[in-house]
């Protein structure tokens, strides 16, 4: 409703309501039970007032049968049911989710207000039943009399958040399983126990072990201990530098079981905590105690083949002994072909590796052996040997007598029309190969599939490499960022500044150092918060090679973050709000009391005097309050001159001294180079007593209160988030009394906020201080913990700074 329009005198309360008020302004009350809204109580009229000005979804249930009215913001909550509900009971508007909320009503109108948070209910605000998620709170409306007549409700929505909260708990599990399917066996360990906090299965398969997460290294492992890693271990998490092993030789000792040897690669990296401390160790390898076994095998091969290569006629002619020892147990696969390719000797290794006697060698070619998709490669080695050329790691497979193929690499050389030959069984060693790359293209996939922003850079900044995530972001090919400087992309580009500050990040990164940082940019798919870290990447000799950045859209939480610092904003307000109407109601009281003596003209003059001058204390006591209020709000008029600090310690110090209870030591400690202040000298000396005051009342049994001064100075680029650079004197005032946990001092400068108890304070002493230091251009500060005493710094700017 617009303010021009016309209203029944007594419905002055639907003025500016908007739609809801003006449902319930042109509504037929005629027959219902409340009647016309001109006659509706009080209570009903205010709150309403109050509900239709919020932009909070909110719903009021009137009456015993808790009639309903609402807000514009509810109106979505009713969907289809908006045009039936005004006025009716809450039970038969919300039928369907009745039983559900019945306690919680009857609770509110009984007196107790409730609150829920994520509270499933099955709506029907669309015609069709749907799943929704609501936190809310059910209050009690009371008249004067105390009596409860009506139930508030407000109401927020948050099934959104629920079903995404779920969805990335599923995504999590989703991720779990893939770690634990990797090939790559991985763990993690936390603490100076480095105690397992998880082992996926290829871990717990190496070490032949299933119980050790929770577990200290040494009670899970003892052979670990033995072997002499822990101080490896305790060297990673303190140092915070990875440790990088390959063909490391580890043996395991599974309970009741073989102890097994195995050869590995793999890296002790230590990971950060919020904190920034070292939290524990990650540890991540692959097991390759058959490639290093297959590859000792083959260069002991090679070792032997170079010796026959240097002297071929020697090493023919002992191989060609049948009864030697070497051509017997050899597992080189050694013989002569004729020109035709037939074997006119051999060893029995063939038959060992393939299963062939020597007599059914020598009656066929061997490329009768031959795997059919090698027969072309193996024809064109055979010619270059035809034309006098050695061969040397040709492959090729060749057949079983059992029908399966074996990898063979070959080294042959031509001698007076032969070729004398031996062939390696590199079959296992090809498989493993084969192995590590697909191990390889799975980390790679899941390099692309994380959820994560994934950047690899060179040393000097340029891209190198970035995953689907990182790229859908800025909506590019790996073409288009591939090969420039990290900081000139378009995840950086876009935002002011931002492209120096990655660029001294990656620098510190690749001097070895783990950079952690927030950041708000300018996408083209818009404004985003990441929380990045950029890490350096070590090589197999453990030498930087790189820069890994990493980060997290944490867009949606700090959203989330500054709703619920917009609510607290809120709540500070009521708590204001309820202060000040507690204290003036107290004030207001004495004054009436003597307006309405004052107008009696029988009433005792001596009553009437004793009464004006409580009236006049009362209306001092307003004064002083709203002077306070105005120094919290940074609103009253300063009269600022410079303020020699040190004299005003002293002055203060000394009617400290002669109002305080003995048993309170004053000590004045002015440093003479502190500078004048520029400041109110009234309301600093106010501030100060208030201080002082609440000093005192700290310290019951006595002890030492502390009046002191120093000079300070900002430096331009170091400044905080309150305070310019430039000069400033820095008042302290400090006792010995009880102190403050976190809490109290996270409250301690509220107004109305105190801990002496109903009639023994305002709660505003703090807070005048406080405001009064932020209207001057300073800060207050508190230092203080239980059983410590408390220390309070005012910081004023100085007279003297530029």
């Amino acid at each position: 409703m617009t303010p021009s329009q016309n209203l029944v005198p007594g419905t002055e309360f639907l003025r500016d309501g908007g739609y809801s008020a003006r449902r319930v302004a042109e509504h037929d009350w005629s027959t219902h039970p409340l009647g016309p809204p001109a006659g509706w109580p009080t209570e009903l009229k205010t709150s309403l007032s109050m509900m239709f000005g919020s932009r909070f979804a909110m719903c009021l249930g009137w009456g015993p049968d808790l009639l309903l009215f609402y807000n514009d913001a509810y109106l979505p909550v009713l969907g289809v049911k908006e045009p039936t509900a005004l006025g009716r009971p809450l039970a038969e508007v919300w039928y369907e989710l009745w039983e559900d909320v019945r306690a919680m009503a009857e609770s509110a109108m009984s007196g107790t207000a409730t609150w829920v948070e994520d509270m499933y209910l099955r709506l029907e605000r669309k015609g069709v039943a749907e799943d929704t998620w609501w936190t809310f709170t059910y209050s009690p409306v009371r008249q004067a009399d105390g009596k409860v007549v009506a139930m508030l409700a407000i109401t927020h929505e948050t099934t959104r958040r629920v079903v995404t909260e779920r969805r990335l708990a599923d995504e999590r599990a989703r991720l779990a399983r893939i770690f634990d399917q990797a090939p790559a066996f991985m763990a993690m360990l936390r603490g100076p126990e480095h105690r397992f906090e998880f082992a996926n299965a290829a871990y717990l398969r190496l070490v032949g072990r299933d119980d050790l997460v929770g577990k200290p290294v040494a009670e899970a492992l003892p052979e670990v201990v033995r072997q002499g890693w822990m101080p490896v271990l305790d060297e990673v998490l303190a140092s915070g530098r990875a440790h990088v092993e390959n063909d490391a030789r580890y043996t395991a000792e599974p309970e009741g079981g073989t102890p097994q040897t195995h050869y590995l690669d793999f890296v002790f990296h230590p990971f950060t905590d919020q904190d920034g401390s070292v939290g524990g160790i990650v540890v991540v390898g692959m097991d390759n105690t058959e490639r290093t076994r297959n590859e000792k095998a083959l260069r002991e091969r090679e070792s032997e083949l170079e010796a026959l290569n240097s002297d071929l006629e020697r090493r023919v002619a002992e191989q060609a002994r049948e009864r030697s020892l070497n051509w017997q147990v050899t597992p080189d696969m050694l013989g002569v072909l004729n020109r035709d390719g037939i074997l006119e000797r051999s060893n029995p290794a063939w038959e060992r590796v393939l299963g062939w006697t020597r007599e059914e060698l020598a009656l066929m070619p061997i490329r009768a052996l031959l795997h059919p998709d090698d027969r072309e490669s193996a024809a064109a080695a055979r010619e270059r040997l035809h034309a006098g050329e050695p061969l040397l790691g040709f492959e090729c497979r060749m057949r079983t007598r059992d029908g399966g193929y074996r990898t063979l690499s070959w080294v042959a050389t031509p001698q007076e029309g032969r070729f004398y030959c031996s062939a390696r069984d590199v079959t296992a060693h090809r498989m493993a190969v084969a192995a590590l790359a697909e191990s390889q293209a799975q980390l790679r996939n899941l390099f692309e599939t994380s959820f994560q922003l994934q950047v690899m850079c060179a040393l000097d900044g340029t891209l190198l490499d970035a995953n689907e995530t990182a790229l859908a972001m800025i909506g590019a090919r790996r073409g288009e960022v591939v090969g420039r400087p990290f900081w000139d992309t378009p995840w950086f580009s876009g935002t002011p500044g931002m492209p120096e500050r990655i660029r001294a990040g990656v620098l510190r990164a690749a001097a070895g150092e783990l950079v952690h940082d927030e950041l708000e940019v300018d996408l083209p798919g818009g404004h985003r918060v990441l929380e990045l870290s950029l890490r350096p990447f070590h090589g197999a000799d453990g030498r930087i090679t790189g820069v890994v950045q990493e980060a997290i859209d944490i867009t949606q939480r700090r959203t989330a973050e500054e709703a619920l610092r917009q609510s607290q904003k809120l709540e500070a307000m009521g708590q204001l709000t309820g202060g000040v109407a507690h204290d003036f109601n107290n004030l207001l009281a004495p004054i009436m009391a003597a307006l309405d003596l004052a107008a009696d003209p029988q009433a005792n003059p001596e009553r009437r005097a004793r009464t004006v001058a409580v009236a006049q204390q009362s209306a001092e006591r307003a004064a002083m309050l709203v002077q306070r209020l105005l120094a919290f709000a940074r609103k009253q008029p300063l009269q600022t001159v410079e303020v020699d600090v040190p004299a005003l310690l002293e002055g203060i110090g000394g009617l400290m001294r002669s109002s305080f209870d003995p048993r309170i030591r004053v000590e004045v400690d002015a440093d003479p180079g502190t500078p004048p202040a520029v400041g109110d000298r009234n309301q600093l000396e106010m501030a100060l007593l208030n201080l002082g005051v609440n000093a005192r009342d700290a310290m019951s049994e006595g002890g030492t209160l502390t009046l002191a001064s120093r000079g300070a100075e900002i430096v331009d680029g170091i400044a905080s988030s309150t305070l310019r650079p430039g000069q400033y004197a820095v008042i302290t005032v400090a006792d010995t009394g009880v102190g403050m946990d976190a809490a109290t001092r996270e409250r301690a400068i509220e107004p109305f906020f105190s801990t002496k108890g109903i009639g023994k304070g305002t709660g505003l002493g703090l807070s005048m201080a406080h405001g009064l230091a932020l209207q001057l251009g300073g800060c207050l500060h508190i230092d203080s913990a239980p059983g410590e005493g408390t220390m309070i710094e005012l910081w004023l700017p100085a007279a003297s700074r530029p």
